[in-house]
């Protein structure tokens, strides 16, 4: 029997992590480290030089029942095409651990590179480079009996330019796929 797998965003301290359930739902990358599907609070201020930026948005893949054999090959990817609009960018990349987000809360997130997240496994770039056919490979494993979090995270962060109309940004869709055997 296939395995239940869901998509977790986790936020709060290492030490208390919240592990919210979006498979299916929106969250917003706001200037807060909290998962919301409808808030309007804190959202990312158009800076008035540079970038602002959303606080990281950290997921990861949770077998809340343990699959049939292993689960593995793991990719993230997006559709292809930034569709949030006009100075908006979202930039990601996987990382071996969680660490919470940090930033001014209402105004900008830190930026997400290796010296603020320290775990990340390399540069970030561009999601919308990562497509169904060339995702990201995101490594780690689950076998039966086994169920829990499992893999490493994808982390993403919206950047805000200077050039962002006001309002809110459209939606887009990220995708984790795998393989079970």
């Amino acid at each position: 029997m296939a395995a239940t797998v869901l998509i977790r965003r986790i936020t709060g301290t290492t030490a208390s992590q919240t592990a919210d359930d979006i498979t299916g739902v929106n969250t917003r990358a706001n200037a807060q480290d909290s998962h919301e599907v409808a808030d309007v609070d804190n959202p990312v201020q158009k800076p008035t030089t540079g970038l602002n930026y959303s606080y990281w948005v950290s997921t990861r893949l949770d077998a809340t029942g343990t699959p049939a054999g292993t689960i593995d090959n793991i990719r993230w990817f997006a559709d292809g095409a930034n569709g949030f609009g006009t100075g908006i960018t979202c930039k990601g990349i996987t990382a071996t651990a969680y660490k919470q987000a940090t930033g001014s809360v209402g105004d900008t997130g830190d930026q997400l590179n290796s010296t603020n997240y320290t775990t990340v496994t390399g540069a970030t770039v561009d999601v919308f480079g990562h497509t169904s056919g060339s995702p990201k490979a995101v490594a780690g494993s689950i076998n039966n009996p086994s169920t829990g979090q499992f893999g490493d995270l994808f982390v993403y962060q919206i950047e805000i330019s200077t050039d962002v109309g006001p309002g809110a940004s459209n939606q887009e869709t990220f995708t984790f796929r795998f393989d079970e055997t």
